[in-house]
C-alpha cells in the first residue's frame, strides 16, 4: 500500500489544506477506524523565549499524537535501522520526540510535517485521530 498524500517531503504544496488553530489541534479528526492525516507546520527559532537566550541551545519537538505519529523534518524523517528511532511509530500513545537542531541559531526555520495514524492498525478502532499536544524544549 503507499499512502497518499506524501506531505513529508521538501515543496510539498499545503496552500489549499485547512489553518487549524492551536485550540482546533485537539479536535477529533479523520473518519475513525484506521485513518491517516498528516499536520504540517513552518516553525522560526525566536531570538529569546523569555528570559532564555536560544542561540547555541539544543532544540527538541515532542509531538503527541492519539493513536501514533511519524516526524519529518525539512523534508527527511531521522530514522535508523536496528534502533529504536524517535521520528517514527513508537507505540500506543507514546510521544515523539526529536532533536531539531545542537546548537540552534536565532531565525533558523523548521518545516514540520507530522503524519497521524489511529490504531491500533490489525483492529479497526471506533475512535478518531487527534493531537494531543506538542512542545519544544530548548536546553544549553
Amino acid at each position: 500500500y503507499d499512502i497518499q498524500p506524501h506531505a513529508g517531503e521538501p515543496g510539498f504544496d499545503d496552500s489549499s489544506w485547512p489553518a487549524i488553530g492551536a485550540k482546533g489541534l485537539a479536535d477529533r479528526r479523520g473518519g475513525g477506524k484506521v485513518c491517516f492525516l498528516w499536520y504540517r507546520a513552518n516553525l522560526t527559532i525566536p531570538a529569546k523565549v523569555g528570559d532564555f537566550d536560544t542561540s547555541g541551545a539544543t532544540v527538541v519537538l515532542t509531538a503527541y499524537v492519539d493513536d501514533y505519529a511519524e516526524v519529518w523534518i525539512n523534508g527527511q524523517m531521522p530514522r535508523r535501522a536496528g534502533i529504536t528511532s524517535p521520528a517514527t511509530i513508537q507505540g500506543f500513545n507514546i510521544p515523539n520526540r526529536v532533536v531539531l537542531a545542537d546548537a540552534v541559531k536565532a531565525g533558523v526555520k523548521f518545516q514540520l510535517a507530522i503524519f497521524g495514524i489511529n490504531g491500533p492498525i490489525s483492529v479497526a478502532p471506533a475512535n478518531f485521530l487527534f493531537f494531543r499536544q506538542a512542545s519544544l524544549e530548548f536546553y544549553k
